[in-house]
Order: structure tokens, then C-alpha cells, then sequence
């Protein structure tokens, strides 16, 4: 009669502990922080270190011997294609000029006198009265004449372009540098380098595609064989972006054996001169025509042996388990290829515990 009488009050505490529990579960669901999945702008393929080249250097060199005269242009300056740089001492090759113009005058009187003896020698020859020989002789010296013409032509041309290598032009637009040599010293075409002009709007920014990026881009139609749809963004080294974009102008012809890249060069317009030959920056190489795709935040990406996914809570407030696969990184943004789809959402904050098909209490991110 004793067991009837414990049973009853057992089943009685078992009925009413179980709703108990229940209630006490779903008020200690765990509770995450989300965020929606967002739609971005395609993020920037790479990030690359390039280094700042100028489009045109060239080394201002003495082409005649003389003393130099003159130095015409501020060390550092901006010249322009045709603008004076050095005076060489124009004296001896003034003379020279001089010298050969009175050459040819004696050269060409020379001439004259033999054409119109060749011509005497032709008429008495007509009427019999000189030998084959004679006018022979008479041509010959003609003919000997004009070749002293055509030697004092030559020679007078030469005088002239020597005369103007006295004068030093730019042969380009650009920035000059400091001078090498000072007014007074004897310059020939020993001497070496006088001064270097730059040119430094546009310029250029080199750098080197990894291999695989390469290969990405050439699939996605991005990159050509001398062209690419790329758009080039530059970070300074004090963090500041570029102020305007680049656009690719060469593409290497091959990949380098030792560091499997290729060589890429863009072109920057630089009108403010904020881009110098040998700077370093970051290249952010972009699709030139980006287009839509997700994004989540990296605290949300998760990694297992079967690859990347995340925990999307649904309309149920239950955690699922979802695999994707990412694009490319975007700031504190990652790139979603598959997987997810817009608003919905991740758990973002509070991981550690959660199971899939869990039920969680989920709280909006605040940013």
C-alpha cells in the first residue's frame, strides 16, 4: 500500500518540471549579434607595391668641344622641349662657318671658270682646231671643280651643325635637374652628363601581377594582350589616396621564373608634380567597370575542414550552418561568390557556443 501512495506525487513532479524547463530553455537562447548581407560594389582585386618611373629621362650631353658659356635654366625647374640649357663659347665655330663659306666662293669661282673654259675648249673642238684630248683635259678639270664645290658644301653644313651644338637645347617637356658642370669648364663629348630632364605628367607606376591574378583576369576578359580594363588606384605612403585613377599601358610579355608575376605598368596623369621617379606606393588594381555583388563582415567567416561558412539566422531565430565561397577582400568586407543571398543574416558577435538548428536570441549590429 506504500508504493501506490510515492508513485502518484513522482508523476505530479515529473508533469510539472518538464513546462518548467522548456520555459527556463527558451528564455536563456543565446544571444548573437547579426549583421545583413550586404550588396557592394566590386571590391579591389589586388594590392600590389609599385614604384613611380617617369615616361622620358633624358641625359643633356655636350656634342662639340668649347668652354661652356652660359647656363641658362634654375636647377630643379619645369622646361619646356626647345628651351635653351648651356651656351658652349661660340667663337672658333663662327670662324670655322666662316672659313668654309669663303671655301665654297672659292670653290664656286673656281667652277665657273672651268665651265666656261670647258665650253671654249667645246666650240674649237667643233670647228677642229684643239685634239680630243684637250677637251677631255678641259672636262676632267670641270669635273674636279664640282667635286671641290660639293666638298666646300660639306664641309660648310658641317661648320654649321657644330656652330649650332654650341646651343643646348631640351628635347623634351620635363623637370630638370641640379647641373653637373659650372660655367667656365671645358665640356666635350667626353664630358658625360650635364643635366637630366624628366618628364613627370603622365608617369608611370610599375608593379608586378601574381601569376594567379593574372590568370583571373585574362578569364574574366579584364586583361589583354596589350591592354587591360583595369582602373588603378595609388595609396601614398602617408595613407592618403592618389587623387585620380590610372589606367594600364603595358602588360609584360612574360611571367618572371623567380617570382611568378609579370610586369604591369600604368599611366597616372601627375600635373601637381606629387608623383616623383623612385617613389614607392600601394597599387589598388580595380575592375574598371565594377559590378553588384554580397558581402559580409569578416567576423562572420568561419573555417573547417570542409571549407568557409556561416551560421545565417532565419525568420525562426534558429542558427543554420551555410557553406560559401569568397571573393575577394574589401576592407573589413569579404566578398561573397555563393552561399548567401541579400538581407539575409549573419552572426556576426557570440560564435563560440552556437550548434546548427540552435536557437538563438539575435541583436541588430549597431555598424
Amino acid at each position: 500500500m506504500l508504493a501506490p501512495r510515492f508513485l502518484f506525487p513522482l508523476a505530479v513532479v515529473v508533469a510539472t518540471t518538464f513546462p518548467a524547463n522548456a520555459q527556463d530553455t527558451a528564455s536563456k537562447a543565446q544571444q548573437v549579434t547579426v549583421a545583413p548581407v550586404q550588396v557592394i560594389q566590386s571590391a579591389n582585386k589586388a594590392r600590389y607595391v609599385g614604384r613611380i618611373e617617369a615616361t622620358s629621362t633624358v641625359d643633356i650631353v655636350a656634342r662639340v668641344e668649347g668652354y661652356l658659356a652660359e647656363r641658362k635654366f634654375t636647377e630643379g625647374s619645369f622646361v619646356k622641349k626647345g628651351d635653351l640649357l648651356y651656351v658652349i663659347e661660340k667663337e672658333l665655330y663662327e670662324a670655322s662657318v666662316n672659313q668654309a663659306k669663303a671655301s665654297l666662293d672659292g670653290a664656286n669661282a673656281a667652277l665657273t671658270n672651268s665651265q666656261i673654259e670647258l665650253e671654249r675648249q667645246r666650240q674649237l673642238l667643233a670647228k677642229g682646231d684643239i685634239s680630243q684630248a684637250a677637251y677631255d683635259s678641259a672636262k676632267a678639270t670641270t669635273g674636279g671643280d664640282q667635286a671641290n664645290v660639293d666638298a666646300a658644301k660639306a664641309n660648310l653644313d658641317t661648320a654649321t651643325i657644330n656652330l649650332g651644338y654650341t646651343d643646348i637645347y631640351s628635347p623634351i617637356d620635363g623637370r630638370i635637374s641640379k647641373t653637373n658642370v659650372n660655367v667656365g669648364n671645358l665640356v666635350d663629348t667626353n664630358t658625360g652628363t650635364l643635366a637630366t630632364v624628366t618628364s613627370v605628367d603622365p608617369i608611370y607606376v610599375s608593379f608586378y601581377m601574381g601569376e594567379k591574378d593574372l590568370i583571373e583576369d585574362r578569364e574574366a576578359g579584364l586583361v589583354r594582350n596589350d591592354t587591360a580594363s583595369l582602373a588603378i588606384e595609388l595609396v601614398l605612403a602617408d595613407g592618403s589616396k592618389y587623387p585620380s585613377t590610372g589606367k594600364i599601358s603595358y602588360v609584360g610579355t612574360s611571367i618572371d621564373e623567380g617570382s611568378d608575376t609579370v610586369e604591369m605598368r600604368a599611366t597616372f596623369d601627375n600635373p601637381k608634380n606629387l608623383l616623383l621617379p623612385g617613389q614607392f606606393v600601394n597599387v589598388n588594381v580595380q575592375d574598371a567597370n565594377p559590378g553588384e555583388v554580397t558581402a559580409i563582415p569578416q567576423s562572420a567567416i568561419q573555417l573547417d575542414a570542409k571549407g568557409h561558412y556561416v551560421y545565417v539566422v532565419g525568420s525562426d531565430n534558429k542558427a543554420q550552418r551555410t557553406d560559401i565561397t569568397l571573393g575577394k577582400q574589401s576592407g573589413a568586407l569579404w566578398e561573397v561568390k555563393s552561399g548567401l543571398k541579400k538581407g539575409e543574416k549573419v552572426i556576426v558577435q557570440g560564435l563560440q557556443k552556437v550548434q546548427p538548428g540552435m536557437t538563438v536570441t539575435p541583436v541588430e549590429a549597431t555598424n
